[in-house]
């Protein structure tokens, strides 16, 4: 306890679960005028799940509801804690055109020659933020090469959002798909960390400034703004089903063509199939055949429906 008590953390016996040797520390409260240069709640987390093995969790909560975590492991919990405040709590909220980004981290030690420890970088498990009634959460693929998943929930129950929202921004974000609390969608991302996690904020932070702008205007703007890149978003999505329809087509007319027995070509046109089917299976966002929608002018007044209006303020002038 000793490098904790030392920097003002104490411990919350009833929020503790000393069983499953796991401590939770008293809130500490923060603001600006402080070394954390954000208003935010800090409460650290001690997990020992086995001897000579720790888990230092450190969560931060601001007035708006929004949490961002910051973790890491080890042997020694003094050097968690003092790793751990190498991160600043304002450095882990950041403002994208108006938004508070929430992020949250694992620092992970990275070796030098000696295998000693000499650096850490800071890898992302989770991004969210709140834009006009909703929800934005990005998480990072936990299997290596695979797309960071990204999740867009409304605070009502009635709202509605285009498919291409997301895509008309590029190539590496695929159209979203309804599920059953909002929508979600992917972002492709290539890479190794510690470079891996900075291009991953880099899109996230395009996403956030995308949907700020978007979703502080009528539904209808979307539309007459990004009407070329909606269109674009639906020849994509049909590129799949025209390139099996392709196929399709072209094997039909190579019954029209006498290709010899002894030909190359004839061993190419064999051997096409498994090599085709290999493709698919090994692909590790496999597309989607179908019929994409084309885009139409929205025709509803708002993304969500205003749940109530609030009076305006009024004045109270009385005579002196």
């Amino acid at each position: 306890m000793q490098p904790f008590t030392r920097r003002d953390f104490h411990v919350d016996l009833a929020a503790s679960d000393r069983i499953n040797r796991r401590l939770i520390f008293k809130p500490v409260t923060h603001d600006e005028a402080d070394h954390a240069g954000i208003d935010a709640s800090e409460i650290l987390q001690l997990d020992n799940p086995r001897p000579g093995f720790s888990v230092l969790t450190r969560t931060l909560t601001l007035a708006s509801g929004l949490v961002a975590t910051l973790e890491t492991q080890g042997d020694d919990p003094a050097a968690l804690l003092a790793r751990i405040e190498t991160v600043l709590p304002q450095q882990q909220f950041r403002s994208v055109d108006g938004t508070t980004v929430a992020l949250s981290y694992r620092l992970v030690p990275i070796g030098n020659e000696t295998g000693q420890p000499s650096a850490v970088h800071r890898e992302l498990l989770r991004g969210e933020a709140e834009i006009a009634g909703f929800t934005l959460a990005l998480r990072p693929a936990q299997v290596k090469g695979y797309p960071v998943e990204i999740d867009i929930t409304p605070k009502t129950a009635d709202a509605e959002l285009p498919e291409d929202l997301l895509a008309v921004i590029g190539w590496s974000w695929s159209p979203l798909r309804r599920k059953k609390a909002g929508w979600t969608g992917k972002i492709k991302v290539r890479g190794r960390e510690p470079e891996l996690s900075r291009a991953i904020e880099a899109r996230l932070e395009k996403t956030v400034a995308h949907l700020t702008h978007t979703l502080a205007r009528p539904p209808a703007a979307y539309h007459d703004a990004m009407v070329r890149a909606r269109w674009g978003v639906t020849l994509r999505r049909a590129g799949p089903l025209l390139f099996f329809g392709g196929l399709i087509a072209g094997s039909a007319s190579l019954t029209l063509v006498d290709i010899p027995q002894d030909s190359i070509f004839n061993l190419l046109l064999m051997g096409a199939p498994p090599l085709l089917m290999f493709g698919a299976f090994g692909m590790r966002d496999t597309p989607s055949l179908e019929i994409p929608p084309f885009p139409r002018r929205i025709a509803r007044a708002a993304w969500q429906p205003q749940t109530g209006t609030a009076a305006p303020e009024t004045l109270d002038v009385r005579p002196t």
